[in-house]
């Protein structure tokens, strides 16, 4: 259950997800998938007639996880799912404390409508021996479903943070899991966007920029790129806006807007693009290949052209 799906009429929160309850069933709950376990909890409060809502957890559903808890064995998988992120959750610590003694635990959640691998260490109160991994994933509807309509008529609905809109397939085997994004309407192998120049001069090759937007990748990426069949080069990381994105966000619809579509939202700093530069280069055709290995091992391999002029 989301902040979406409440009712805004409630005049507490607790009533604030009956009909939802209703259609859908309980907003707390766990399940077992072979030797997996899946817990579901509910982090937005409602402040009711006041309007308006916040991230944090009810003592009544961490009693729930506490008490569950108690009869999984430490050696499982416990994945747990909210709706807005533990980052903003007021009292994700709490949490944290009921699970930090584990050493297998993956959480998930949403409502940012942009793509992060966050992992939780001291300094946000996570106490394991490891770092939490805490997934925020993009949304199926994007970004509302915002901009330009396609030739079917259905918006790119590309997000702030430059990834399209999208769900993703996670896979468990024991107390290992992996997650494999898939962008809406487009190939499997589509897992980034490499921002350059279509055509540089031969002289600005070499302080040319490579940008490249890996859509599920994180920290523990590793991205590299090379041209033609020179030497792999590794990419920094980087904080920035997605230039392909500010792009789009700037020329959206022109001066006339188009009836029964929304805008895109203002470019948000993502922190799953990587930056490197162009080698010096002789005039003609350069094939720029881009390879990223994520945190699960999964490597994908794309390429785009560049044209080096005199």
């Amino acid at each position: 259950v989301g902040n979406h799906d409440l009712n805004f009429d409630a005049p507490s929160n607790e009533l604030s997800t009956e009909t939802f309850k209703k259609h859908y069933g309980p907003v707390c709950f766990a399940w077992e998938y072979s030797k997996v376990h899946f817990i579901a909890i509910n982090d937005v409060v409602w402040h009711g007639l006041a309007g308006g809502y916040h991230g944090e957890i009810p003592r009544e559903q961490l009693d729930f996880v506490k008490n569950y808890l108690k009869m999984v064995p430490k050696d499982r998988l416990v994945v747990i799912s909210l709706h807005i992120p533990l980052d903003d959750c007021k009292n994700a610590a709490e949490l944290f404390h009921l699970i930090d003694d584990r050493e297998h635990t993956v959480s998930f959640s949403a409502h940012t409508h942009v793509m992060a691998q966050i992992f939780f260490d001291e300094k946000s109160g996570w106490r394991g021996k490891n770092p939490h991994h805490h997934l925020n994933h993009a949304t199926v509807c994007g970004c509302w479903w915002g901009g330009h309509p396609d030739e079917r008529g259905i918006p790119h609905a590309t997000m702030s943070d430059g990834v399209p809109n999208g769900y993703s397939i996670m896979e468990f085997e024991g107390v290992k899991y992996k997650q494999q994004f898939r962008a809406a309407s487009r190939p499997a192998e589509d897992q980034m966007l490499i921002w350059m120049p279509e055509e540089v001069k031969q002289i600005e090759a070499a302080s040319t920029e490579v940008l490249v937007n890996v859509y599920a990748g994180g920290s523990k990426s590793v991205v590299q790129m090379r041209v033609g069949d020179g030497s792999w080069l590794t990419m920094n990381p980087t904080l920035r806006e997605d230039p392909h994105y500010a792009k789009l966000k700037q020329s959206e619809f022109g001066k006339t807007p188009v009836p029964g579509f929304n805008r895109l939202p203002n470019p948000s700093k993502c922190d799953h693009i990587w930056v490197g530069n162009l080698p010096r280069l002789d005039i003609g055709t350069h094939r720029v290949e881009v390879h990223t290995r994520d945190m699960y091992g999964q490597e994908f391999t794309q390429s785009r052209l560049v044209r080096v002029v005199g």
